[in-house]
C-alpha cells in the first residue's frame, strides 16, 4: 500500500516472525550465542525466556536457518497446548517416524529406535518447545524423561525450550526440580533500548530499501509507547506508515506519532503480569510457586493475598449460617405463646401482698406478659 510511495520493497514491520528481519541486539548476540553454544556441544537442555514480543520466536527461526543442510534433525513444536500423553505422538509425527503405535510403550521404544539410528549416522537430534508455558507439569515431566534416552556418554536428544517468564516460575515448582536441575543454560531475553531501538527502526527500513523516514523525535515517541518491545514496535511503525502515506508525508514526526496513537484509542494490550500462571494449572500449583518469589516486598503481598482468602473464606461461613440461622430464628419467633399456668392461691395472695398500689392502681389485676416477651427483655 505505501511500499511505493516510501520507495520501499516490501513492508519492513510485519508481525510474521522473519529471520530475514532478525536485529541482533547485544541482548540477541548473547541469546543467539548460548543457542548455537547448547546445540554444538550437546548439553542437553537449554531454555530461553523473554517478554512477549521480544524476539524469541524470530530468534530460532534464525537458528534453524542457519542449521539447514547439516547434520541435525531438527523438530520444533510451536502449538504446546497438548497433554502429556500426546507428546509422544506429536514427536512421531514431527521427525517423520511412520508406524501404527497403540501404546505409549510402543510410541516410547519406536522414538528411542529412532535417536538410535540418527546417532549411528552421526545426526544431531534437537527438539525445539516453543511457547512452553502453555505446558502442564505432567507435560514438561514427559519431555524431561526423553533426556533417559541417551548412550553411556551422550545425550541422544537436545531439547531447547522456549517462553514467557511464566515458564521460569513453572521450572521453579518443586515437582520440576529435577528437571530445572537439567538445565545447563538459561538465559532470558530483555526488549530493547532507546538507542537499541533507533538502530532497530533504521534496520528494518534499510533491509526493505527505505532509509531516514522517522525521525529521532519519532522513535522517541515510538520508545516511550511501546518500552522498546519489538513487536509492539512493528504495530506502530507500520500503522504510521500507512497513516504517512494517507498524509502525504515524507517524514514521521514525533507529533505525528502521537496523533497515530489518538487515533487507534491507544494500545489494546493490558498491563503485563508480573507473575503469570496458565489457565490449566490448579490451586495447589498457584499456591507453590509464591515461596518462589523473594523480596520483602512480593513476600508482603503474598501475606496480603493469603489474608483476602481467609476472609473470603470466613464470609462464605458467615452467610453459609446466616442462611441456616435465619428460617430457624422465624420459626421460632412464630411459635404460639405457651399457656398461661395457674399458681395456687396462697402463692397468688402473697404476690398480690409484696405489689405497691401505685403499681395495681384499683386492685386491677395485671396482664401476665408471653413468654417470648419475657425472653426479649432479659
Amino acid at each position: 500500500m505505501y511500499e511505493e510511495y516510501y520507495h520501499l520493497r516490501e513492508r519492513p514491520f510485519t508481525l510474521l516472525p522473519d529471520p530475514d528481519y532478525l536485529y541482533l541486539s547485544p541482548a540477541h548476540k548473547l541469546a543467539r550465542a548460548y543457542l548455537e553454544y547448547g546445540i554444538k556441544q550437546r548439553i542437553g537442555f537449554v531454555v530461553l525466556t523473554g517478554e512477549i514480543g521480544t524476539g524469541k520466536t524470530t530468534l530460532i527461526k534464525s537458528l534453524l536457518k542457519s542449521l539447514k543442510g547439516k547434520q541435525q534433525r531438527i523438530g520444533v513444536l510451536y502449538q504446546t497446548s497438548f497433554a502429556a500423553e500426546d507428546l509422544l505422538e506429536l514427536l512421531l509425527r514431527e521427525f517423520g517416524i511412520r508406524g501404527n503405535y497403540t501404546s505409549r510403550a510402543a510410541r516410547l521404544a519406536a522414538f528411542n529406535q529412532f535417536l538410535l539410528l540418527a546417532y549411528r549416522r552421526g545426526e544431531h537430534v534437537v527438539l525445539i518447545v516453543d511457547e512452553a508455558q502453555n505446558l502442564g507439569p505432567e507435560a514438561l515431566e514427559e519431555i524431561r524423561l526423553l533426556s533417559n534416552l541417551q548412550t553411556e556418554k551422550e545425550t541422544l536428544l537436545q531439547v531447547i525450550i522456549v517462553g514467557q517468564p511464566s515458564l521460569r516460575e513453572r521450572l521453579r515448582q518443586p515437582a520440576l526440580r529435577q528437571l530445572a536441575q537439567r538445565v545447563a543454560v538459561h538465559y532470558h531475553l530483555r526488549a530493547l533500548d532507546l538507542a537499541e531501538t533507533k538502530e532497530y527502526v533504521h534496520f528494518r527500513l534499510s533491509k526493505a530499501g527505505g532509509n531516514n523516514i522517522f525521525s529521532d523525535s519519532a522513535i522517541e515517541k515510538l520508545y516511550a509507547y511501546t518500552k522498546g518491545v519489538p513487536r509492539r514496535l512493528n504495530a506502530w511503525c507500520d500503522l504510521a506508515l500507512v497513516a504517512g502515506f494517507a498524509e502525504g508525508r515524507q517524514e514521521i514526526d514525533g507529533d505525528f506519532i502521537d496523533v497515530v496513537v489518538a487515533a487507534q484509542g491507544g494500545a489494546l494490550e493490558g498491563p503485563e503480569e508480573t507473575e503469570a500462571v496458565s489457565s490449566d494449572d490448579t490451586v495447589e500449583e498457584a499456591v507453590v510457586s509464591r515461596p518462589a518469589v523473594s523480596g520483602e516486598g512480593n513476600h508482603l503481598k503474598a501475606e496480603v493475598l493469603e489474608l483476602a482468602a481467609r476472609l473470603s473464606r470466613l464470609e462464605g461461613l458467615v452467610l453459609e449460617m446466616t442462611g441456616q440461622l435465619v428460617p430457624l430464628i422465624s420459626k421460632f419467633l412464630s411459635m404460639p405463646s405457651l399457656p398461661e399456668i395457674s399458681l395456687p392461691a396462697e402463692d397468688l395472695s402473697g404476690q398480690q401482698e409484696n405489689q405497691s398500689d401505685a403499681s395495681a392502681p384499683d386492685n386491677a389485676p395485671k396482664p401476665r406478659e408471653g413468654w417470648w416477651q419475657r425472653f426479649w427483655k432479659n
